[in-house]
């Protein structure tokens, strides 16, 4: 690769990146490969008569799409994975046709690499050049910006919290506005109230940063390293503490426009466009030829494109997939792929024959796949066969084996073992138990759940997998409440609905579980143990001395 980089060719970038790697000297060509599919390209360079230097595809949010040929592309290649915290299963497999992947959150970089990709490295997103609007004219002393809908309740708590937490300061809440109007708004506004999905530093931190505002986010480690925390940015890990800090915000003017001129400063030192750009170059210069090539890189191809499809993202075609698939070999990973896209299909004939051509081959050292058959005889009723897969992938594990009673006990067996394994749950795919196959702890949970929706042990471990996920409060709240339906006498059980509650920001809900925690472990002669439950998931102390313990 030549150490000169000169010819660039971004793919889907936003027009800020082309032009700061025009403004730092290159010679840029801007390619859209998405709404297709799938984008040659080879054809594409040679159609704009283009030879890069460096290539460089940033995930789009919104139709995704796959890029073939990249096998004979003599520069580097890089992909920038802007939300892995919700595609990191597609991902992985995509990231296996690229030389570098950087991804937005350094805390997916492990994720990311989990099917082999060599080099992943960190690049957060950048904010906006902007000037900054008088402290004067800003009118709302508190905006929010941000989708509010039935999959997110615990937005919708967040809203309903800073409307009446904010009454007084003109609060400006609004949902889904184009990327002008927004930013117009924060031009206004003084205080950002940040929420993020599966805790990850997210865009609303840097264009509220950008606009010169205090943005107050979630406690989350990565965030600290982009904006000097106290100084620049604020966060905090519950509703507690949360309106614990409004409430002296609010009435700290000087502090907040302060902070919002250091978020500004640091924005504009630090976190540009022209910052990401450079960067990009120092990763390309050292970057090795890390690629798949040749079958491999069909079989990433089709594996990339089966994830995309099974996950529901829009730009996948199912036929273009599974003929890509079908010309990648003969590979476990195809083979479980296959596995995962008959079932979406509802094929049993075609799942039944190929777990017949499976019993006989060695697939012992394959999680993936012996789980993949495993779950796929389950489905069309084989429990035999899923028995045989699971007992293949617990050679590699030692120990005797349980043998499951049934498959309800099977899948609970699976879960445990997933478990262990980190496997946890798939942040960002609906899981359906009617299309998909498992393939985490909580999909195995929720197959459990579809037929008993409340069997209390399921619930229980679905909570335990669930809890150090971050993103999930929401979702734990509704299977907690229903187990203190049936355990109310459990203040262990009040204690972790109250938690989530606040994680949720039901700032009034979780208190209120809090002190009947209380209540019900004092019944017991177990204050004591509540105390130290609350002070250990409690850090800084704000929820022990709100409820005046």
């Amino acid at each position: 690769m030549s150490a000169a980089i000169t010819a660039i060719c971004l793919v889907d970038a936003p027009p800020e990146l082309a032009r700061a790697f025009g403004e730092e000297g290159g010679d840029v060509l801007s390619l859209k490969a998405s709404p297709a599919p799938f984008f040659d390209l080879p054809a594409a360079l040679a159609e704009a008569g283009f030879v890069p230097d460096l290539v460089l595809q940033v995930e789009r949010l919104g139709v995704r799409s796959v890029l073939t040929g990249l096998g004979g592309i003599d520069c580097p290649l890089l992909f920038w994975a802007i939300d892995p915290h919700l595609n990191a299963h597609w991902h992985s497999a995509y990231g296996r046709l690229f030389d570098v992947v950087c991804s937005t959150q350094r805390a997916w970089m492990d994720r990311l690499a989990a099917d082999g990709a060599a080099d992943v490295r960190w690049l957060p997103w950048f904010g906006e050049d902007r000037p900054l609007v008088p402290w004067d004219k800003r009118e709302h002393g508190l905006a929010f910006v941000g989708r509010v809908t039935s999959q997110r309740p615990a937005r919708k708590w967040m809203v309903e919290y800073l409307l009446d937490k904010a009454a007084a300061f003109n609060p400006a809440i609004r949902d889904s506005v184009p990327k002008a109007a927004m930013l117009d708004l924060y031009d206004r506004s003084r205080i950002i109230p940040n929420e993020s999905i599966f805790g990850e530093v997210n865009f609303r931190l840097f264009e509220g940063a950008s606009c010169g505002c205090l943005v107050i986010g979630q406690d989350i480690g990565e965030q600290a390293e982009l904006f000097e925390p106290g100084r620049e940015t604020d966060a905090c890990a519950h509703v507690v503490e949360l309106d614990d800090k409004l409430s002296a915000y609010l009435k700290n003017d000087k502090l907040v426009r302060t902070m919002g001129l250091a978020a500004h400063a640091r924005v504009q030192a630090e976190h540009l466009p022209k910052h990401r750009a450079r960067r990009i170059l120092e990763y390309a210069h050292g970057a090795a030829r890390n690629r798949a090539t040749g079958r491999e890189a069909a079989k990433w191809t089709a594996l990339a494109a089966c994830r995309l499809l099974e996950a529901g993202l829009p730009g996948a075609d199912a036929e273009a997939a599974l003929g890509l698939l079908a010309k990648a070999g003969q590979g476990r990973e195809v083979a479980a792929a296959t596995l995962r896209l008959q079932a979406m299909a509802n094929v049993p004939s075609a799942l039944k024959e190929n777990l017949r051509a499976l019993l006989p081959r060695p697939t012992a050292g394959s999680p993936d796949l012996n789980l993949a058959a495993s779950m796929a005889a389950l489905r069309v009723g084989e429990f035999g066969w899923a028995k045989t897969f699971w007992y293949r992938h617990l050679e590699d594990g030692g120990g005797a084996p349980v043998p499951p009673r049934d498959p309800r006990d099977l899948y609970g067996q699976w879960a445990r073992n997933l478990q262990r394994r980190g496997l946890l749950m798939r942040p960002g795919f609906a899981f359906d138990p009617a299309r998909h196959l498992p393939a985490t702890a909580m999909d195995c949970l929720l197959m459990v759940l579809e037929e008993t929706p409340e069997d209390l042990p399921t619930l229980r471990r679905l909570d335990a997998v669930l809890r150090p996920v971050p993103g999930t409060d929401q979702t734990r709240v509704g299977y907690l409440s229903i187990l203190t339906l049936h355990e109310r006498n459990d203040w262990r059980l009040a204690l972790e609905i109250a938690l989530a509650d606040l994680a949720s920001y039901r700032l009034e809900s979780g208190l209120d579980e809090l002190r009947l925690s209380r209540e019900l472990a004092a019944k017991i002669g177990q204050e004591s143990a509540f105390f130290r439950a609350l002070k250990g998931r409690d850090p800084s102390g704000g929820i022990v001395r709100r409820i005046g313990l």
